[in-house]
């Protein structure tokens, strides 16, 4: 598998976030808010890349553990749709850096899934900040993201002739969302 690295360290991350002992306990959240993406398609047969763009719904679901006074860390699962096809991403590791009271950066690292004729799968990565507890309970985040290289073989009867063996697809967007985190208690 491509990705598989990235789905381990998803898991690793997810496992620290849930199970690890330690000083803190995992924060469930949810995401929702809008996307704006352009897909760059390389195509097999085509001298000239293709080019889409959309604006949508976005979703997220993952959880959060702090790892120190001024960071923590987390894993996330994003779902847009992007001229209509699925956008599926991982945030296998994704690292939040507390700048003041109200004011958080972050960076991220994973995998992303396009849903095609056959799935393309590639690197998904990116940066944002986070304008923590506009109200209760209620964090305001704008991220820059990237799908590098999705990539997609072509072997259905359908998919261009000729040249590669396989499109690739890059995946540019930039997403405002709302976050809700849950409040957990340590059973010890």
């Amino acid at each position: 598998m491509r990705h598989t690295r990235f789905y381990i360290l998803g898991m690793l991350t997810a496992w620290l976030c849930l199970f690890a002992p330690g000083f803190a306990v995992a924060q469930p959240f949810f995401d929702i808010g809008l996307h704006a993406s352009e897909i760059d398609s390389r195509i097999a047969n085509l001298d000239d890349n293709v080019t889409t763009s959309d604006a949508g719904l976005h979703l997220g679901i993952g959880a959060r553990r702090v790892v120190s006074d001024r960071a923590d860390i987390s894993f996330r699962l994003e779902l847009d749709s992007i001229d209509s096809n699925t956008f599926l991403a991982v945030r296998a590791f994704d690292y939040r850096r507390h700048i003041s009271d109200r004011l958080a950066i972050n960076t991220f690292l994973g995998a992303a899934r396009l849903g095609l004729g056959t799935p393309a799968y590639g690197w998904y990565l990116g940066f944002g900040v986070q304008w923590k507890e506009i109200t209760a309970g209620w964090d305001l985040s704008l991220d820059v993201r990237f799908g590098d290289k999705v990539a997609r073989d072509n072997i259905l009867p359908s998919d261009p002739q000729g040249g590669s063996p396989d499109n690739f697809h890059d995946v540019t967007g930039i997403t405002v969302y709302l976050s809700r985190g849950f409040k957990t208690t340590r059973n010890d």
